[in-house]
């Protein structure tokens, strides 16, 4: 096992809980990085929108999706976790997904169990995968992760999004059960939510999605022992937000004033190390 996907391993067994925010792309993996935090993930939906210009509904292509991996895993020391969508197709598409990206630097991938063309969650378009069809997918994964052990397969369920919490807990026990490393439910917006899939799935490391949805506190979110927190829309948001304001002041004929100063970009990107190369 490498050693990013051995520490991220770890991480799973430890008693402590992991922010992971959003990266899009290598220069925000560096960021997160540089913030201490050790677990960035690649959200479908960031990646789509920032890197390729698609809204996130199965546009983007296995081969996009693993080329824009590599880039950003060859540039942190993180271990990175993946969103891989429903794995681009039928059986042979989700375990060569897991290989490819397996090959690029992925520590885990996150597949899930809508129908493929999926649909972003937060649009409520999405349909479900029947279970069988849906087992068959993790199944599939977690064979092609086995072979070589180097990266971790994380499922993913959009039954409580769908509308049945019930659903949502039945089909994470039976991906545990098949072998997924962790079990990220989408759509929890409630404490009592949180409560009931930690009273159903113990001992089991969770993964949550924090979005400006959420109806209880960050706090509790602690208490209650989920693994990783996602942060998948933050970084995209406030990027948009950023570029809106900062375009609205040269429209208005003002120059914007920044902390981050491009010596300060340069020294994020290391410039001083190839400075060096090239005057050898």
């Amino acid at each position: 096992m490498n050693i990013k996907t051995s520490n991220l391993k770890k991480y799973l067994k430890d008693k402590k809980s992991y922010k992971a925010p959003s990266c899009h792309d290598p220069l925000s993996a560096k960021i997160i990085e540089k913030h201490g935090f050790r677990v960035p993930f690649i959200g479908g939906f960031a990646l789509s929108s920032a890197s390729l210009g698609y809204p996130d509904a199965s546009i983007i292509t296995e081969k996009e999706l693993v080329d824009a991996t590599k880039v950003i895993c060859s540039q942190t020391k993180n271990p990175i976790i993946v969103d891989g969508d429903t794995g681009f197709g039928g059986l042979a598409n989700v375990y060569k997904t897991v290989k490819d990206l397996e090959q690029v630097g992925a520590s885990a991938v996150i597949l899930e169990d809508q129908e493929f063309p999926k649909r972003c969650a937060l649009t409520k378009k999405i349909k479900l995968l029947d279970l069988k069809n849906s087992e068959k997918r993790i199944k599939t994964a977690i064979k092609a992760a086995k072979e070589s052990n180097n990266i971790l397969i994380f499922a993913r369920t959009d039954a409580l999004s769908a509308g049945s919490l019930k659903e949502a807990i039945k089909r994470a026990k039976s991906f545990r059960k098949l072998g997924a490393d962790a079990i990220f439910i989408t759509g929890i917006n409630t404490l009592e939510e949180i409560k009931l899939i930690k009273r159903n799935l113990k001992s089991i490391p969770l993964i949550i999605n924090i979005t400006q949805d959420i109806k209880f506190d960050l706090v509790d979110i602690k208490k209650n022992d989920f693994k990783f927190i996602l942060y998948s829309q933050q970084l995209l948001n406030s990027y948009i937000d950023t570029t809106n304001a900062t375009l609205k002041l040269i429209k208005n004929n003002k120059n914007p004033k920044f902390k981050n100063k491009a010596s300060d970009t340069l020294a994020l990107l290391n410039f001083k190390k190839y400075l060096a190369i090239e005057e050898n």
